[in-house]
């Protein structure tokens, strides 16, 4: 045997002992090939992977890169260095050396799926991703991986059912892969697919996953609520891990670590539990519980008193959270979010001048946080102290540089102060630079329904946004924008498609229900009327009245849909046959091009200024 081949033996037996995991034993083996042959490229790719999967990653990089700079036309080196680089974030330098390897061979089918996936985690390039993912698929069709780099670009995007097609896909190909149970599990979990999820979970834990993927499972249904139907698939990921189950009160005894963790934990359950799922009010029951028993362990744990404090916040119990945040910010434990739900809470109970105090000793702990100005500059507003809130705006602009996110809240000022060309240019601005910022669009599509009451600028501007609705509560609003511009067939879709959302917002359905008890209902809603009022299951809706269904004719009239502005003019005339208005406007509108008639109507009409920006 040569000593070519002797090398080579070497480096086979140390890969079939990586794949048993017993790296310890083929380290030192690989380390004597690379003493011998300091470039041998089985020797530093075996290397590489070894220290990667022992989670030593900066070794491992330096091994990659090793690679890179004796084997330069390979692949292997920029494959592995990516991936390192990729799990620490490092994004741009992952994505350079992809584009290098993709150079050398641009239909390697494992290069192409982990390009996908770094393109994925860039909001601007997940068009590039999803290409990138689907040519994945035409190199190796047969490789689950191709699928599954589809899906994640995909769950990216919040685009979670044709996620679940592209993981089903993988696990028609992998059907005993932990990898794909898990993240199909995930997909179907945010889809409200309990049932389906629970399965996934559960058969990816029956296979003795690796315990990175049991934490993942974990993780999943912690930061999901701990839905009361996976508890027992939570359970069966705990005991596999050894851990306890700190989903359970008193579970964490007093030992100070496991408090901690359990108060992370029911701060993610908390937060999480928020859709109407039936399951959302057992999640939020069992946070309380948890809350309780923290706080008999040890009142004096900081993140036990955040976690009250928080649900005291959502419960609405204002003098609660105070008594709760007041001390946690004299101690110094308090976050920013702490001085977010306290400022609220004085807002809430109109005592605006100890909210302006909690705001500015919000900035004094927070001296570069544009999010923590710009609450102050809320409640200046709110004081009517303009000259100091608009100061307050301006420097919580210069604290967010371009994050569209803190650049909102700042122009949310402007809107608060009712300066409302001042926030429509700030919005705007935002969005030349982020034209896709959901929140921005959202924030401006609203001031023109409200504050310009023009509900088509709006309409344009919620249609813009590309995220998934994972609540409904956007697509319900659209809703309410179509059915004032007449648009009853696009609405009366929106409404069914926001009722029927598996992670209904609470604020959904009563939505919905104000939007159009205000203009009556129109008789074509009022089955719609009565199915979110059965959902709310808060009593009856209220009564239809001619007032009502008048100002949902003006509005109408105002905005051209003179076909159903006569529908609901025969409504109420149905209710009232002599009402001389309802009568005298039906015969206007049944014959618009009679001069007096266009004459009338061009005095209710508005017509659409098409702003080019929108």
């Amino acid at each position: 045997m040569t000593d070519e081949d002797a090398l080579r033996a070497t480096v086979e037996r140390a890969a079939a002992l990586i794949r048993l995991e017993r790296y310890a034993e083929a380290e030192p083996m690989l380390r004597r090939v690379l003493a011998s042959e300091p470039g041998h490229y089985g020797g530093l790719a075996n290397l590489a992977w070894l220290l990667d999967l022992a989670d030593r990653l900066d070794e491992a990089l330096e091994t990659a890169r090793q690679l890179i700079t004796h084997w330069p036309n390979e692949t292997e080196g920029f494959y592995r260095a990516a991936l390192i680089l990729k799990q620490g974030k490092e994004l741009d330098e992952a994505l350079a050396l992809l584009e290098r390897a993709l150079q050398i061979e641009p239909d390697e089918g494992r290069i192409l799926r982990l390009c996908a996936q770094v393109l994925g985690k860039y909001p601007g390039r997940r068009v590039e991703a999803l290409a990138m993912a689907d040519r994945a698929i035409e190199v190796d069709p047969q490789v689950g991986d191709s699928f599954q780099a589809r899906a994640m670009v995909l769950v990216d995007e919040y685009r979670w059912r044709e996620a679940e097609t592209a993981m089903a896909e993988a696990l028609r190909l992998e059907p005993m892969n932990t990898t794909f149970l898990v993240q199909a599990g995930i997909v179907k979990l945010r889809l409200g697919a309990i049932d389906r999820a629970r399965d996934a979970f559960t058969s990816a834990l029956r296979l003795k996953p690796k315990p990175y993927r049991v934490r993942e499972v974990l993780d999943t249904l912690e930061t999901n609520g701990l839905p009361a139907p996976l508890l027992d698939v939570y359970t069966l990921g705990c005991q596999a891990l050894d851990i306890p189950d700190l989903g359970t009160p008193g579970t964490a005894g007093t030992d100070p670590e496991l408090l901690r963790k359990q108060a992370r934990i029911a701060g993610s359950m908390w937060r999480a539990a928020v859709y109407n799922h039936a399951w959302s009010k057992d999640s939020r029951d069992r946070c309380r519980e948890l809350a309780s028993a923290l706080m008999a362990a040890d009142p004096t744990l900081p993140p036990a008193r955040l976690l009250a404090a928080e649900i005291a916040s959502d419960d609405d119990r204002y003098e609660d959270l105070l008594a709760l945040a007041k001390p946690l910010i004299a101690e110094g434990e308090a976050t920013r979010n702490l001085f977010r739900w306290a400022v609220y809470g004085l807002e809430h109970l109109d005592r605006l001048d100890e909210a302006l105090e909690i705001a500015a000793e919000g900035c004094r702990r927070f001296p570069d946080s544009s999010e923590s100005v710009s609450l102050k500059g809320r409640i200046l507003a709110e004081l009517g102290r303009r000259e100091e809130a608009v100061a307050a705006a301006e420097r919580a602009v210069e604290l967010a540089g371009d994050d569209p996110g803190a650049l909102t809240s700042a122009a949310n000022v402007y809107k608060r102060l009712k300066m409302n060309d001042e926030a429509k240019e700030a919005y705007k601005a935002i969005l030349r630079v982020a034209p896709k910022q959901t929140t921005t669009l959202f924030q401006l599509g609203s001031l023109y329904m409200l504050a310009y009451q023009d509900h088509r600028a709006a309409e344009r501007l919620i249609q813009r946004i590309e995220l998934p609705d994972v609540g409904g509560d956007r697509t319900a609003v659209l809703g309410q924008i179509r059915f004032q511009l007449g648009k009853w067939d696009q609405a009366m879709a929106d409404f069914e498609k926001a009722l029927a959302t598996p992670m209904r917002d609470p604020v959904t359905v009563p939505g919905i229900i104000i939007g159009l008890q205000l203009f009556g209902p129109p008789k074509r809603f009022q089955p719609l009327l009565d199915k979110s009022v059965e959902i709310r299951a808060a009593g009856p809706g209220e009564p239809v009245t001619i007032d009502k269904l008048r100002l949902a004719a003006f509005t109408l009239i105002k905005y051209g849909a003179l076909a159903e502005a006569q529908e609901v003019l025969a409504q109420i005339l149905e209710l009232d046959p002599e009402n001389h208005e309802a009568t005298i406007m039906a015969k206007v509108v049944a014959d618009p091009d009679e001069p007096e008639h266009a004459e009338a109507i061009a005095v209710v009409f508005t017509p659409d200024p098409h702003d080019d920006e929108l």
